[in-house]
């Protein structure tokens, strides 16, 4: 009997934002939620290399790359994709060369280590109130290192000439204080496979 898939691999193109709700007792990925008031926990970026697909994801133990059958059979994830519209960019050339530029950056960034200072600042942002709250930067973010959506911003940080932030919402915010929340629901991505939560 063949296993059931959480997302329909068919329609995965490499590029795509695969965003995680992690099930079960996992007091990170509940604290997570909890703080940024999301379903979601992490995020990470969809690569294919000859068929064998792959997710490029910042873990504790830092950037990796995961064979996406540990992820699309399993009981403890919840999936959901999303793809950067077309419409995000100034015209189709832009587009591909936006995607392009989004696959060389994220390969280039496997190895690097988890930005652990970055998410203890964020977890300042969503529970001390005041200037805290209202910052759109994060004072203790390290250009060398990286947590999953803050990743995925700088990934494609300027791939389009119409949203140089491609995930930014209504508070500015920066790649390092970006959230799995702020890549899922931005208005430059559409849903492709999964289930279609928020």
């Amino acid at each position: 009997m063949a296993k059931y898939s959480l997302i329909d691999t068919r329609l995965l193109k490499a590029g795509d934002k695969i965003l995680f709700h992690t099930k079960g007792f996992s007091p990170i990925s509940m604290g997570i939620r909890f703080l940024i008031k999301s379903f979601w926990n992490h995020i990470g970026q969809y690569e294919d290399e000859n068929g064998k697909g792959y997710v490029i994801e910042a873990l504790g133990k830092g950037v990796a790359k995961t064979p996406i059958e540990k992820y699309m059979y399993s009981k403890k994830y919840i999936l959901k994709v999303v793809r950067l519209k077309e419409n995000a960019f100034k015209d189709h050339e832009e587009y591909l060369k936006g995607l392009e530029t989004s696959r060389e950056r994220i390969y280039a960034v496997i190895g690097s280590a988890y930005d652990w200072w970055a998410i203890i600042w964020l977890g300042c942002k969503y529970t001390i109130k005041g200037w805290f709250k209202k910052t759109p930067i994060n004072l203790f973010q390290n250009r060398e290192k990286f947590y999953c959506s803050e990743m995925i911003c700088e990934n494609d940080y300027k791939i389009s000439s119409l949203y140089p932030y491609m995930y930014q919402g209504k508070t500015k915010q920066k790649c390092d204080t970006t959230t799995p929340k702020d890549i899922g629901k931005a208005k430059t991505v559409e849903f492709v496979t999964g289930e279609d939560k928020e």
